[in-house]
């Protein structure tokens, strides 16, 4: 039973990987994209996406994001951004 259960999941396994497309989510520098920022506990009020920012440099998984109003950079994860 345990042989059948490697087996199953070596072929779930395989087929992740090949439908896995590692540029799936990718901002192009120059793009425009809204940051959402990593809070604790935030007010019901309070907007969960701020923005416009424009992606001024990427390096792998870490963006520096420009804001649009104020010219502020902010370096941040892409799992922050939308």
């Amino acid at each position: 039973m345990l042989k059948v259960a490697q087996k199953t999941q070596s072929a779930l396994d395989s087929h992740r990987i090949a439908q896995h497309d590692p540029n799936y989510t990718d901002y192009p520098i120059n793009s425009y994209v809204l940051y959402t920022a990593p809070t604790g506990s935030s007010d019901k009020l309070e907007l969960k996406h701020r923005g416009p920012y424009q992606v001024a440099n990427k390096l792998d998984s870490i963006y520096t994001i420009q804001d649009l109003v104020d010219g502020k950079f902010i370096t941040t994860h892409i799992n922050d951004l939308r």
